[in-house]
């Protein structure tokens, strides 16, 4: 492909798009550490307490929610969309962000802490992320 076309060699990948890449003798590793702590403190989570589960099991509204506080629609639709990036490297959330993106529409109190709670498990789980192993074949 050189020959065809003008290209330089960057060398190994560390860094694209908010993923970084990490080399060992497993394999690499992809994650998302810098970029959920930039989400984190965007948020002023940073300092938060961590949370064990993504979800908790009540986590869907009830029909007595329906007439709670309404929240303010960009904050929640900013959380959501950063949830679903690092949902890239983190398949262990993408059940919950799914279950918190049905109410983009017009969020609640309830919706938002259920999105907190996500934040908060990215918190204390920030060093997963997908190994892709070494020597595997695809």
């Amino acid at each position: 492909m050189k020959a065809e076309f003008e290209m330089n060699d960057l060398g190994n990948l560390s860094y694209f798009l908010g993923i970084e890449f990490t080399r060992s003798k497993e394999g690499i590793l992809m994650h998302q550490r810098k970029y959920s702590n930039d989400v984190l403190k965007r948020f002023n989570m940073e300092h938060c307490n961590l949370a064990s589960t993504p979800m908790k099991t009540s986590s869907m509204i009830t029909a007595s929610e329906v007439g709670t506080k309404s929240i303010d629609k960009t904050l929640y639709r900013q959380i959501i969309g950063c949830l679903r990036y690092i949902c890239n490297t983190r398949p262990d959330i993408a059940y919950s962000v799914g279950v918190v993106s049905r109410f983009m529409e017009s969020p609640k109190r309830a919706n938002l802490l259920d999105a907190k709670i996500i934040l908060r498990y990215v918190k204390g789980t920030i060093n997963l992320g997908i190994l892709l192993p070494a020597g595997s074949s695809l």
